[in-house]
């Protein structure tokens, strides 16, 4: 039994707003999704994609100098030899050389630093979105920032496009100026100029 009395007059109750609170939780879940799903994600990928072709460019200079060292060494080593071991520093020496060589070539082929550079550009755009992103409050220009950030995946798509006219006509590969923001993830083949977006 409730505490009203028979007869007296029922209070209306407020009219509650239909629609409202549900389309701000919906604003605010998509903001929340879109973050962590396509800017924190894809951040993450260029990221780790960055710091493995920054490992493997030093990698390949450290590799390179250390057969030219050796090469040195035995060189000057042969100096000191005769006969047979003059002979078998010069043939050392000029292997370990031939192999610098090869090294050089091969990174230069692949292109670590111009890709260590596309990926990271575009990390660091990604980081500055996502700030921007998290200092807009709800409904602000939610669709303007979209667009700037489905841009950052667009150049950079267009940057590996640039990449593979330049290795076909046989000049050395550019990663091309930082041109701000592109859109969608690229996780294109590491030797190659085609970069299809990631699942």
């Amino acid at each position: 039994m409730s505490g009203r009395r028979t007869g007296e007059p029922v209070e209306p109750e407020e009219p509650v707003q239909p629609g409202r609170p549900g389309a701000a939780d919906r604003d605010a879940q998509f903001r929340a999704f879109y973050r962590e799903l396509r800017v924190d994600d894809q951040r993450a990928f260029y990221e780790a994609r960055e710091r493995e072709y920054d490992r493997a460019h030093h990698q390949s200079i450290l590799v390179r100098n250390t057969l030219l060292l050796l090469s040195a060494l035995l060189g000057v080593a042969g100096q000191f030899s005769t006969g047979t071991g003059r002979a078998a520093c010069g043939v050392a020496a000029a292997v370990l050389a031939a192999l610098a060589g090869a090294v050089t070539a091969f990174e230069a082929l692949i292109g670590f630093a111009q890709l260590r550079k596309l990926y990271g550009d575009t990390a660091g755009n990604l980081r500055a979105a996502a700030l921007d992103w998290q200092a807009a409050g709800p409904g602000a220009g939610v669709e303007e920032r979209v667009e700037r950030i489905e841009r950052i995946f667009r150049t950079e798509n267009g940057r590996w496009g640039q990449l593979m006219l330049q290795r076909q006509e046989g000049t050395p590969p550019d990663a091309g100026p930082d041109t701000g923001p592109n859109t969608g993830p690229n996780t294109g083949p590491d030797t190659g100029p085609a970069a299809p977006e990631r699942s």
